[in-house]
């Protein structure tokens, strides 16, 4: 009864409760960490108060999840105590009815209820599991409900591998939803030495474009086809060498300038990462720091301001090597000094690679070889003023 039916009978419960427990402890430091993350823009703000008031509000609920728990446990501990008691007074009972009625001496009958009592103790460890494994197996379906979860585009391990001189984009059509299409239908030819411009309206598809030339979703319909190879068909580790995509907002690892710039190339020389930096326009920047290369750059790299990290970025994208790169909004966190200087240096990089630069900025657009733009899912070369 103890060990096996008990635990049975309060597992559900205990279970049931454990997972709200955890999904509610889940919510709370996900929302405390958000707000110490974004602790700068609450107070420029003036939103402390009404952060902290949600803060309190989301610990009094994880408080009473907390309280319903142990509830639920102390309940299933009560059971099994009460169980417990309940089997020892009626052997108790039933061993002195036997000494009255001749079938049992008293000391037999006293051994007896001892040995049954000291035999409680293994069995109501048994017990105790369900409530002391409670968050355990909820901690542990949420990783189960995490594994099971299948990704958007599954990686090519055993497709072709090349290495890039051409990109040619057919009839290319895409939607999140399967309903409104972000692209319809659109084509373009890109070759290693050009750099191409796209621009349009914020939302219009320009980064999604970009996403889809790393194969990061499914395309709904037409092709991608790196050296006359269809996406679908090409390594996905080789894909990841050939193309390298820069994004406005650049993650940092907490980590050292270094460290971070060999994400791209383990291997590399210093020679290799100053090379990159220089082209990056942030090597003098970096020289002016403490440790030079070997500073760290901070949790979520709040020690550099945006344009800094962003030009980290870029400094990645060169020292990767890749044989195309895409720029989405590459300059939009830097000055026109430094923008002047990027520019320049991605003019200088054409030789080795080829680049789809995507910006608001019309500067930007200047070393682009062909502009297109993008509107209601369309693509258009725009004719240069």
């Amino acid at each position: 009864m103890i060990g096996v039916l008990l635990p049975i009978l309060s597992s559900s419960r205990l279970r049931a409760s454990g997972v709200r427990y955890r999904r509610q402890f889940s919510a709370f430091n996900a929302y405390f960490l958000d707000s110490i993350k974004g602790i700068r823009e609450i107070l420029l703000y003036n939103a402390g108060e009404n952060r902290e008031r949600e803060v309190n509000r989301r610990s009094d609920l994880l408080l009473e999840e907390t309280e319903k728990m142990r509830y639920t446990t102390t309940r299933a501990g009560a059971a099994t105590e009460l169980t417990v008691s309940a089997v020892i007074l009626a052997v108790l009972a039933v061993g002195i009815g036997l000494v009255l009625s001749g079938g049992l001496t008293v000391g037999r009958m006293i051994l007896g209820v001892v040995a049954v009592f000291g035999s409680f103790g293994p069995v109501i460890a048994i017990s105790a599991l369900p409530g002391n494994l409670t968050q355990t197996f909820a901690s542990g379906d949420r990783v189960l409900n995490l594994l099971e979860e299948t990704p958007a585009v599954a990686p090519i391990t055993d497709g072709k591998r090349f290495s890039f001189t051409n990109l040619s984009i057919k009839d290319l059509s895409f939607s999140y939803n399967g309903k409104d299409k972000i692209l319809d239908h659109i084509s373009m030819q890109l070759q290693k030495g050009e750099i191409i411009g796209i621009v349009g309206r914020s939302g219009c598809g320009k980064s999604t474009l970009l996403k889809l030339l790393l194969r990061f979703w499914e395309k709904e319909s037409g092709d991608i086809a790196y050296n006359g190879v269809t996406i679908d068909e090409i390594d996905t580790a080789s894909l990841l060498s050939n193309v390298t995509m820069v994004s406005q907002s650049t993650y940092l690892f907490d980590e050292t300038i270094e460290e971070n710039l060999r994400i791209a190339k383990p291997d590399a020389s210093e020679e290799e990462i100053v090379r990159a930096c220089k082209a990056a326009s942030v090597h003098d920047f970096i020289l002016t720091l403490p440790d030079g290369y070997h500073s760290r750059v901070g949790m979520l790299g709040d020690n550099l301001s945006a344009g800094e990290r962003q030009r980290i970025g870029l400094a990645r994208a060169f020292l990767r090597g890749s044989g195309l790169i895409l720029l989405d909004e590459p300059t939009s966190n830097v000055d026109s000094i430094n923008e002047g200087m990027i520019l320049q240096s991605l003019k200088k990089q054409k030789q080795h690679c080829a680049i789809i630069l995507v910006s608001h900025r019309e500067s930007t657009m200047a070393i682009a070889d062909r502009i297109y733009r993008i509107e209601e899912g369309k693509i258009y070369e725009q004719c240069r003023d």
